[in-house]
């Protein structure tokens, strides 16, 4: 499985999931390192999501240790890797954009225009399109 994991799981990963739903064959969700109870995926992802056809992304919901044993999981940010790797030195986890030989945070728009999440939504499908499975 591939998890795509930003901080609470509203903005980034959900769009990342969908998109991955929409173009890969492998079964695929997403988590936040810090998810609030009751939280919902932000109106501007679900209008991307909407505008762009893509599969729904699921509820906000927190990273497991559960996650971290059997799935490939890709972060938004250098952070969040280093982060899930103090929680599992062995678990298989990359920045998203490492996908293709870099180390660039996926930029975070939340409490944003509509434009930054446009520019997210733009390096997360960049990279997403290499992933090779």
């Amino acid at each position: 499985m591939i998890i795509f994991v930003c901080t609470g799981n509203t903005c980034r990963s959900p769009l990342a999931e969908s998109y991955a739903k929409t173009k890969l064959s492998s079964e695929v969700q997403s988590r936040g390192l810090f998810v609030t109870p009751g939280s919902i995926v932000s109106d501007e992802s679900l209008q991307l999501i909407e505008m762009n056809e893509l599969s729904s992304s699921s509820e906000p919901q927190q990273l497991t240790h559960e996650d971290l044993q059997d799935s490939t999981l890709y972060t938004m940010t250098a952070q969040h890797k280093d982060m899930i790797l103090q929680m599992n030195p062995n678990a298989n986890v990359l920045m998203l954009s490492e996908i293709i030989g870099v180390e660039n945070d996926v930029l975070d728009p939340y409490g944003q225009s509509f434009v930054a999440y446009e520019k997210a939504f733009e390096q997360i499908k960049h990279y997403i399109d290499h992933i090779d499975l």
